[in-house]
């Protein structure tokens, strides 16, 4: 069993996976995941030419393997992203979803979430720019936060 409750996920998180996209961040924002026992850090950021950048960490520890299936599972259902595919490696269950928008700029999106035991991670990064960032470079730092994240959530 995981316990994700005393994470402090915005000091915890090492930003460094990103350093090669050259983003500043702003400001961070602790709060935990809606209505599950866990800890979350979201990082809002600039890149080098002014654009919105995002990264949210979030791992969720509900009190059974049963809930974490469950939780792991609604994600996929109320998410506007599109799937981008199982990952293998990272857990028991494992997926990617993508998603590009254009709100007045180029925004790609990245969010990879697995679930092992009753820990569920989700590592959301999304950068603005003049051009689409490629859903590989996004996908391999997405990936790395999610193992580092994994990690560091202690077992009770």
């Amino acid at each position: 069993m995981y316990r994700a409750q005393d994470l402090e996920l915005c000091k915890r998180t090492d930003l460094q996976p990103l350093e090669e996209l050259s983003l500043t961040v702003a400001r961070t924002d602790p709060k935990p995941p809606l209505g599950q026992p866990g800890a979350a850090c979201l990082f809002e950021m600039r890149t080098k030419d002014g654009h919105q950048a995002n990264l949210r960490v979030e791992a969720s520890t509900p009190a059974s393997e049963q809930e974490a299936r469950l939780l792991y599972r609604a994600t996929a259902q109320v998410t506007v992203m599109t799937p981008a595919g199982v990952i293998t490696g990272v857990g028991d269950e494992a997926e990617a979803f993508t998603r590009r928008s254009e709100p007045g700029f180029k925004y790609a999106e990245y969010m990879v979430r697995a679930r092992t035991a009753n820990l569920v991670v989700k590592v959301w990064l999304a950068v603005g720019g003049a051009s689409y960032t490629a859903t590989e470079t996004l996908a391999s730092k997405a990936l790395t936060l999610l193992k580092a994240t994994q990690a560091a959530v202690p077992t009770v």
